[in-house]
């Protein structure tokens, strides 16, 4: 089950900022203001005890009493020159507060002992400290202050005295209700915030994070993975014809198929991950410490899954490939969502660069994922592009074969990582699983608006010419032209490129391997194709289409 409410641990205050990745200024407020009203507490305690030392004057020690009592004036006077939002910030806030009740009640003790023991007026100030703890102390600071609190009491009734057993025994257990009555309000307190801070971060109709929420968590786990030097993605995605389901069906329709949408976005993604809704018919998953290949994997499951009653347009961005601030990311990322989708607002057909910018960021997970030291899939494209002019190709279908030729590895996301950089010879059972992955890029390029066209080009990607190619065996013209450019392009870059099996061949030579076997595995036409455009290049050992 995927992360979806920001549920904080009764032990909330003992957090620090560090940890929670956030500030609740709420919070943050509450804790400046409790250190105002302690010292004006403190003070009115101390001087109220100085009026109290002068009227009895006759007894003895009060010099001493009274000294002790300015001295609580005077620390309260030190305490208040202290920068009381870089304490409450601090992760040792609660040492602070600690010790300010553990100061206060060593003075109640000393002040007792010299006034008498347990008999003076001055014991009932060991009521203060735990009903004070009380108001803003998290439940187990209010235990740690209560239980030395009645500790205390019952140490100097066992020393020192100063009152009858039974006038000590029912203070104790007087103090001691109310420890625990202080400890029941201090718990609920911190239900209370736990409560309101989930009502405040959760979206009220689906249950998952709000805009507010997801927000917070992804710049949490974005500022994690920096100190951790790991990857993750921010995956946006909005769905198609949302407004027709509230037309044609009513509201409590396109009601419960947000919430179907969010159960199977939990369904789908890993426990590790964040769904949010961003408002409307927009929601957002955050993929936690992830491979910019694994989050691609992620996308396509989600696509897959969202397909059957709520079909959407996703966009994605990886960090920190993308940029390491939430701002940034979520703007490259809704980029791509309207490069994805089939026209926003009026439905218009998205234009070729649009298309281009999303099949780019797949691409690059691709080449990412694949550990290439290049950028293969737009190496390719470049070099398909240069065969499709020289054959004569319009300018739109050229933008469409660069497309192709992007996402023309996009179904090796299926592929494990054990065969994919693999540095020996495939098994056969291996070769078998690379040769799935041109009907995979295939299905997934179909779940896409508007790249119909270039749906059979991926899958015939590697037909061969001569029909002992892959998936289904096509020869010769039943070959789509834009597949037999593509495999000579694709030849073409894996000869002159480095690869994890082998070292990069000069051009001449990738040039002679496609004309020994143009006929058999290649187009001879796309071959003398590719050949007419190295012929206008300088001959050198690195290929002309590469890109670093």
């Amino acid at each position: 089950m995927a992360q979806v409410f920001v549920r904080e641990p009764d032990n909330y205050w003992m957090k620090g900022e560090e940890e929670r990745g956030i500030v609740d200024q709420t919070a943050l407020r509450m804790r400046v203001a409790t250190i105002a009203a302690g010292i004006w507490l403190n003070n009115v305690v101390c001087g109220t005890g100085v009026a109290y030392v002068a009227l009895t004057w006759h007894r003895p020690h009060r010099t001493l009493i009274a000294l002790m009592l300015l001295g609580g004036i005077v620390g309260c006077a030190m305490v208040s020159r202290l920068p009381r939002e870089r304490i409450v910030r601090s992760r040792y806030r609660e040492l602070f507060f600690l010790s300010w009740s553990m100061a206060d009640l060593g003075l109640i003790m000393v002040a007792t002992l010299a006034d008498g023991g347990t008999g003076s007026a001055l014991a009932l100030i060991f009521f203060l400290p735990v009903v004070f703890s009380a108001t803003s102390y998290p439940r187990g600071s209010v235990l740690v202050v209560g239980g030395l609190t009645v500790a205390g009491y019952l140490l100097l009734a066992v020393t020192v005295g100063g009152a009858g057993w039974a006038y000590q025994a029912l203070f104790a257990v007087m103090l001691s209700c109310t420890c625990a009555m202080s400890s029941w309000q201090a718990r609920n307190h911190d239900r209370q915030r736990a409560a309101l801070m989930e009502m405040s971060r959760a979206d009220p109709l689906t249950g998952c994070l709000n805009r507010r929420g997801f927000e917070e968590r992804a710049v949490a786990e974005i500022a994690a993975a920096g100190r951790r030097a790991s990857q993750g993605a921010v995956l946006v995605l909005d769905i198609d014809h949302f407004k027709e389901v509230n037309d044609r069906h009513g509201h409590a329709a396109g009601d419960a198929l947000l919430l179907w949408v969010v159960q199977t976005l939990r369904a789908t993604v890993r426990e590790a991950d964040s769904i949010g809704r961003l408002g409307g018919d927009e929601f957002a998953v955050l993929f936690a410490d992830i491979s910019a290949g694994g989050a691609l994997e992620g996308a396509a499951r989600i696509s897959e899954a969202l397909s059957e009653r709520a079909p959407c347009s996703v966009g994605m961005a990886t960090f920190p490939m993308d940029g390491v601030e939430l701002e940034d990311l979520m703007r490259q990322a809704d980029i791509r969502l309207y490069a994805s989708r089939h026209g926003r607002p009026d439905r218009a057909s998205p234009s070729t660069t649009e298309r281009l910018s999303w099949a780019a960021t797949l691409a690059h997970a691709v080449d990412v994922r694949m550990d290439t030291k290049h950028a293969h899939s737009r190496a390719v494209a470049n070099c398909a592009v240069s065969i499709g002019e020289t054959l004569g190709w319009t300018e739109e279908m050229l933008g469409m074969l660069r497309i192709a030729a992007m996402l023309h590895d996009v179904g090796k996301v299926t592929v494990p990582d054990s065969i994919l950089c693999k540095p020996g010879p495939l098994t056969r059972e291996e070769l078998e699983v690379i040769r799935g992955h041109s009907t995979a890029g295939a299905e997934l390029v179909a779940r896409v608006e508007g790249l119909d066209m270039i749906v059979p080009w991926i899958r015939h990607s590697h037909e061969s010419f001569d029909g002992t190619g892959y998936p289904d065996g096509l020869a010769g013209e039943a070959i789509p032209q834009a597949s037999r450019i593509l495999l000579v392009a694709d030849a073409f870059d894996a000869i002159t490129s480095m690869r994890s099996y082998s070292e990069a061949a000069p051009v001449s030579d990738a040039c002679e391997e496609l004309r020994r076997h143009a006929g058999t595995q290649f187009d001879p036409r796309c071959v003398d194709a590719l050949m007419e455009c190295l012929g206008a290049e300088p001959v050198s050992d690195a290929s002309p289409f590469a890109v670093a």
